[in-house]
């Protein structure tokens, strides 16, 4: 599907002027307008200046995914658009340009961008590919919102090889959205994800809307690629609550939420055990079913989950049958 594009360039993890807030509610009716996707591209200097360390600015950078799509779930709630799809990646970490990609075909700028755009058709058209279609952004507030609290994260960063995360990715949303950019940006050479195989998903309601293992697994893969392509990937179907991180020693991260961190306990547990050294956990703690929030701050629209889409989904499709 052909895809908006709204380009960002912030100073620092938090620092959205109003107007940048504005861009992005101009960019989720435009694309919801034009039944298409949406990419915000965050180009960063305090992402820049720690992409060889993510680990120092860890809860900087969730907090302000977060906001982001607080915004755009915001706007796509009024539109009543909820399933609304939107990306965001980090033009400093993602290892390729957005901009020159074949599916994007529209841009949201301010005026003050047209030329930098202009420029980038120019690429475009040297690879034989269409010019961008501008659409101008407008707001002059340029007022900031309260920038997010300063780091909190770990005392010694660290730098991990190769990290894992693991989940049922049913109908990706904002909340896995986090939990996979975040795994990845963490990584410095490789990223394992387990999928929950359907053996273990039998007792979920509406099960006959959640897309098989392998259909889960090519989602992750397709999502992946669009926020990091420096790294290697092994996304794989898990039998069992623990997946590769007790049987692969190379593991050196396992990325956790609120609700799975006794499950990152247990699996150090395991490897314990098995003689393994124990994995570093780190946490996204802006999203879980039951509570959602930025730093503090009550975000309940992030609190959507893939059994409230497949709930959706079935009122929807059961209106649609009565019709």
């Amino acid at each position: 599907m052909s895809t908006v594009l709204l380009p960002l360039n912030v100073k620092k993890l938090g620092a959205l002027e109003k107007r940048q807030t504005s861009f992005i509610e101009q960019a989720v009716i435009l694309a919801i307008q034009q039944q298409t996707n949406l990419v915000i591209s965050i180009s960063c200097d305090e992402i820049k200046a720690h992409v060889d360390c993510i680990d120092a600015i860890w809860e900087q950078i969730q907090a302000f995914l977060g906001t982001i799509y607080v915004i755009q779930l915001n706007t796509s709630y009024k539109k009543d658009e909820p399933l609304f799809n939107c990306n965001v990646v980090f033009a400093d970490i993602c290892g390729y340009s957005v901009y020159l990609e074949s599916y994007i075909k529209n841009v949201c700028v301010s005026s003050e961008n047209i030329k930098e755009i202009q420029a980038i058709n120019q690429s475009r058209l040297q690879q034989q590919q269409a010019p961008l279609e501008i659409h101008l952004l407008v707001s002059d507030d340029h007022t900031k919102q309260p920038a997010l609290e300063g780091n909190t994260g770990p005392i010694e960063p660290l730098v991990f090889q190769r990290v894992a995360v693991g989940g049922t990715f049913d109908h990706l949303h904002a909340g896995h959205k986090i939990l996979l950019t975040m795994t990845a940006l963490l990584a410095k050479q490789s990223m394992v994800v387990g999928v929950t195989d359907d053996c273990m998903l039998l007792k979920k309601k509406h099960r006959e809307l959640i897309a098989s293992t392998q259909q889960r697994v090519e989602f992750v893969k397709e999502y992946l690629y669009k926020v990091k392509r420096s790294i290697t990937y092994e996304v794989v179907p898990i039998k069992d609550p623990f997946g590769p991180t007790v049987t692969d020693p190379t593991i050196d991260a396992l990325v956790v939420s609120k609700e799975t961190l006794k499950g990152g306990d247990l699996v150090n547990s395991e490897r314990d055990m098995r003689g393994y050294p124990p994995l570093e956990l780190r946490i996204i703690d802006v999203i879980s079913s039951e509570n959602a929030s930025v730093q503090g701050k009550d975000m309940d629209v992030l609190k959507i989950s893939s059994s409230w889409i497949r709930e959706y989904i079935a009122n929807n499709n059961s209106n649609n049958n009565k019709k």
